[in-house]
């Protein structure tokens, strides 16, 4: 059996440890080659382990057996030549600077799990699956992941990295109506939400007849203004709501 003294490592750190050493002895070689002709490379490296499995219901660990101990495992890795362009072919594309991963988000850990399992470990994955492909998580996954929370909880990692801006603020007339219209960015970017945006001029209900990350169009009637100074509040979604004052011209738009 194992002694208490001897440390557990799990599989992945391991293996990125050991390819990590054959990268520097590769790039050794390939500095030596130019100083003298090379007799050998490293191509394939076999090694044999003696170990103790330890499995905790979740994560399968080892411990390596010393000198005397039995009952271990043996456990055999070997590591083949590959090209770079296989590793691009079979390999999942970085997260980019817009994506949001899934260990930044605050979701229950069994239902990371879970996706993790399915292979979705980001919020671009997870739209991905359920809008591009159609796949009903909820069923997939027995019920274990709820896609409603999830999605307000990726709205909300998305927001917190996309703060809203507003640039621009005016009014106009269409169709006898008075508009008043907001430029900017990552103004409505919240998905699975009917409720929001949702706007108050002087704490009066007033309707946003559209909404997009850049743009969002506000129907404006006279009572809700008051004089010059006019105190506007606009929820985009549940994580960021927005408050702007408004001064009119002298002259207020007639209809």
């Amino acid at each position: 059996m194992a002694t208490s003294n001897n440390r557990t490592w799990n599989l992945e750190t391991f293996l990125d440890s050991l390819i990590y050493e054959l990268d520097k002895a590769q790039d050794t070689l390939s500095v030596k080659g130019m100083n003298r002709k090379l007799t050998y490379t490293v191509k394939d490296v076999s090694l044999d382990l003696q170990i103790f499995p330890e499995f905790d219901g979740e994560t399968v660990r080892f411990v390596t057996a010393q000198p005397g101990e039995t009952g271990a495992s043996k456990v055999t890795f070997l590591l083949g030549s590959i090209r770079d362009h296989q590793i691009q072919e079979v390999s999942r594309k970085p997260l980019t600077r817009k994506d949001i991963s899934l260990e930044e988000i605050n979701l229950p850990e069994p239902e990371k799990r879970e996706l993790k399992k399915l292979g979705i470990r980001s919020a671009e994955d997870l739209r991905r699956t359920i809008e591009d492909q159609n796949v009903d998580i909820e069923k997939v996954t027995d019920k274990k992941v709820d896609y409603k929370g999830l999605a307000n909880l990726i709205n909300q990692s998305r927001r917190q990295q996309l703060a809203p801006t507003v640039s621009k603020a005016s009014f106009s007339k269409s169709q006898g109506k008075t508009i008043l219209t907001l430029e900017g960015e990552n103004l409505a970017i919240a998905q699975s939400s009917t409720e929001f945006p949702a706007a108050a001029i002087n704490s009066q209900a007033v309707e946003v007849i559209s909404a997009n990350p850049k743009e969002l169009k506000i129907q404006v009637n006279d009572n809700h203004l008051q004089g010059q100074q006019n105190q506007l509040q606009i929820a985009l979604d549940p994580y960021a709501i927005v408050t702007m004052n408004l001064e009119l011209p002298a002259t207020k738009l007639k209809k």
